[in-house]
């Protein structure tokens, strides 16, 4: 149990960088929904309408991830902690109802690394889908997680396996490392990056 608390923070980081990235993407998506037009209104002509309405049409879509970097060790309460890797099996869609739904196959491992003396290092191996909403502008999105489910495994060092069961409703997970508020976005081609203060994430349309 004492190993469990110790490592809840770290997990929940983790959680986090995985879930950050799909919210945020999907945070452009809200302001930018169209108000309603009359049934009579065309598919075609309601699309257009939509593009020209919606300032961030461009990070709306089903997307990969390509890259989720930390500027540096992330600040726990345990102190500083690399994490790096884990996005082999991220996607992302990013709906126009301004809702995301975000999966992580478990097939890419993250890396970590509790920076003590001596340093705890492991892997962890998340397995999740999550969905959310999302509030957009022409340059910032903001996300709100309203669903998790899956499964997170860690695995240290010294070969001690943990399971962590992940919170249903996502609670606590943005707030625990400061990751909750606007991140600013810039689209380019089929790529989209996302920056928060402590954390950039790209993302390729598929």
């Amino acid at each position: 149990m004492r190993l469990l608390r110790r490592f809840t923070p770290l997990i929940a980081l983790l959680v986090t960088a995985v879930l950050l990235a799909a919210c945020s993407s999907d945070s452009g998506s809200k302001k930018a929904k169209p108000r309603s037009t009359p049934s009579t209104t065309t598919g075609t002509s309601a699309a257009a309408t939509t593009t020209a309405n919606d300032p961030a049409s461009c990070i709306r879509g089903n997307f990969r991830f390509t890259r989720m970097d930390y500027d540096g060790p992330v600040q726990t309460q345990f102190g500083p902690t690399t994490i790096t890797g884990g996005i082999g099996g991220r996607r992302i869609e990013l709906k126009r109802d301004n809702t995301f739904h975000f999966t992580d196959d478990g097939s890419d491992k993250v890396q970590f690394s509790l920076l003590g003396n001596p340093p705890t290092n492991g892997t962890a191996v998340l397995k999740a889908q999550s969905d959310g909403t999302f509030v957009p502008t022409a340059q910032t999105a903001n996300f709100n997680i309203t669903a998790l489910s899956g499964t997170l495994v860690l695995t240290l060092q010294n070969g001690s396996i943990i399971n962590i069961p992940l919170p249903p409703d996502g609670s606590g997970v943005k707030e625990t490392f400061g990751l909750n508020g606007d991140a600013n976005y810039t689209c380019g081609g089929n790529a989209v990056t996302f920056r928060f203060p402590a954390l950039t994430i790209a993302l390729e349309r598929v």
